[in-house]
């Protein structure tokens, strides 16, 4: 089904309010609440449809007493891979407070690219527009005015109905620029090692929340088992997209065992110069 652009618009937002909804849900989980009581009391979040059907499908579970592996398994389209694994760690280690907030934080820094998006895209989209009055104006100077009205109510019908498929997929776009896949790649391998995932699993989740197939098709000539054995720093050697500062990172990781720290602050150095271009 395609998306008019306001709806295209509003679906990029869709990282800001997982951002808002992990931060109820963390907060009513230190609060002591459980979890269809959290659910029940945060905001209904009407604004994002899809946060609102993950909220929805949430509650009904918890409230079945279903476990939250099983609750995000059967609604893929509601939950990232790496979401999902992050909730399901939580749940199993007893540490689902923790997790929450990691989860919160992921979000926030997606929003913050997405923010960014937006502006670069804001420009575009209002030269678009402007062009649709300016363009068939000389129909406006030879005083066929409803000519004129009929050619720019076509243009701008057309820019909303078929804008929206456009909108994403300039995203997309924006979003394999190689600094932001780095960025990703770096973030989601710190909230997994933070949130205590095995590296291989980590691994593959961040490969997955990157959406970059010729990442994933460079991890994905290891198995499960050498992804756990070796060090990060081999595992992306030569790898598309990852530089040098970055393996120079990983090795520093593995040396250390401090990948949380070393990656992320790399991760916050990618992300901030993107937003400074």
């Amino acid at each position: 089904m395609a998306l008019t652009v306001t709806q295209a618009w509003a679906q990029l937002d869709t990282s800001r309010y997982k951002t808002e909804f992990y931060r109820m849900w963390y907060a009513g989980h230190h609060a002591g609440l459980e979890h269809p009581k959290a659910l029940e009391t945060m905001d209904d979040f009407r604004r994002s449809p899809t946060v609102a059907k993950a909220r929805q499908w949430l509650l009904a579970g918890t409230k079945r007493h279903q476990a939250l592996a099983n609750i995000t398994r059967a609604k893929p389209e509601l939950f990232t891979p790496f979401e999902s694994a992050i909730l399901v760690l939580g749940e199993e280690t007893g540490d689902l407070e923790h997790c929450l907030r990691l989860l919160s934080d992921y979000f926030a820094a997606e929003h913050r690219l997405i923010l960014w998006l937006k502006k670069k895209m804001s420009y575009p989209i209002f030269n678009l527009v402007a062009a649709s009055f300016i363009a068939p104006f000389p129909l406006l100077f030879f005083g066929h005015t409803t000519a004129y009205l009929l050619t720019v109510g076509g243009w701008l019908a057309m820019i909303g109905l078929a804008g929206g498929g456009l909108l994403l997929a300039a995203a997309r776009w924006f979003k394999q620029r190689p600094k932001y896949v780095r960025g990703r790649l770096l973030r989601a391998l710190t909230i997994g090692v933070e949130g205590g995932l095995p590296l291989g699993r980590a691994i593959e989740l961040a490969v997955d929340a990157t959406a970059n197939d010729a990442i994933r098709a460079h991890v994905g000539r290891f198995t499960r088992q050498q992804l756990n054995g070796q060090s990060l720093s081999k595992t992306f050697a030569d790898c598309p997209y990852v530089d040098r500062a970055m393996v120079a990172a990983m090795e520093v990781a593995d040396q250390t065992g401090n990948y949380a720290d070393t990656l992320k602050r790399l991760a916050e150095l990618y992300e901030g110069s993107e937003e400074r271009d």
